[in-house]
């Protein structure tokens, strides 16, 4: 089912609601040509994308991309809900589904979203076209102290703690928009109305922080799950990159290209680096979309 984004809101919201699972997943599906699913990175909502998403309109792609429960205008998930990797495959395809893509289309992954980019080229080759990982969440020795169900609860107790201090206190949040221009790199262009508006009303508000400590709870049973997979799902033979950004101190530079670089090598990738902080979608945005077209064979 897909319905208008604008209603439910009373406001202009771009895309449109797909139901998913029983939720209401909100979609923004835009231009025409050769199809891109862009997923975006822990903590992030669609409007994170807009820089990278307008360039790659502009090169001829249709992009896809999609708020994960919880995040931008995405209906929350159920309580108790744990992330999961075959789950997070599912809305991926269901996403492309219900817009009508039903060809390959070239995915590209930022941080953790690398995760899901992976597992789905390894269990759907015939819907992957090529594969963009930036600056992707490979993990070296993995580990575990807490279950993942304990992880999950008491991220949702953190933020009922959150609340409810908010309602006894009467304190305001801060502006979610100043918040985000603070701690994230401004595109080339800065930010553009529709962003600061979107990020004062979203950024940072309980809604995106429960489902940011959530998936960060999943992330090492999401990790093992991707481990496993490795072993059973060979990666396809399409044209795969993993960008690493790098930037600060240079013991730090070389570790991070070195980690990144194995990474590459265990997906059979080419390995690429930019001089760029870790949101590369914002910081970057030129170089990426250039990366996206050498993957798609439209350099």
């Amino acid at each position: 089912m897909t319905e208008p984004a604008g209603p439910r809101s009373g406001t202009s919201v771009p895309g449109r609601f797909v139901e998913v699972d029983g939720r209401r997943i909100h979609v923004v599906d835009e231009g025409a040509g050769p199809p891109v699913l862009l997923m975006a990175a822990l903590g992030s909502n669609w409007f994170d994308l807009d820089p990278l998403a307008a360039r790659l309109v502009a090169r001829g792609h249709r992009v896809v991309r999609y708020d994960r429960p919880g995040y931008g205008m995405s209906e929350a998930p159920r309580a108790h809900h744990v992330p999961s990797l075959d789950g997070e495959i599912d809305r991926m395809l269901a996403v492309l589904d219900a817009v009508g893509v039903a060809g390959s289309v070239i995915l590209v992954g930022h941080s953790l979203a690398s995760l899901y980019v992976e597992g789905f080229a390894r269990t759907r080759p015939d819907r992957t076209a090529g594969v963009l990982i930036l600056d992707g969440s490979y993990v070296l020795v993995p580990w575990r102290i807490l279950p993942t169900g304990v992880r999950v609860g008491n991220a949702h107790r953190a933020i009922g703690l959150l609340r409810t201090i908010g309602r006894c206190s009467g304190i305001r949040p801060a502006d979610g928009a100043a918040v985000r221009e603070r701690v994230l790199p401004r595109p080339p262009e800065g930010f553009d109305e529709s962003q600061r508006r979107w990020a004062g009303r979203l950024f940072g508000g309980p809604s995106m922080l429960l489902a940011t400590l959530t998936e960060n709870a999943a992330f090492p049973a999401i990790n093992a799950a991707l481990r496993r997979m490795r072993h059973t799902h060979p990666m396809p033979e399409v044209p795969t990159i993993v960008l690493a950004a790098v930037s600060g101190p240079a013991v730090w530079q070389r570790y991070w290209c070195w980690k990144q670089r194995r990474y590459a090598a265990d997906l059979g990738a080419q390995f690429r680096t930019v001089a760029a902080r870790h949101f590369v979608v914002l910081d970057r945005p030129d170089e990426v979309a250039e990366l996206v077209g050498e993957v798609g064979g439209r350099t």
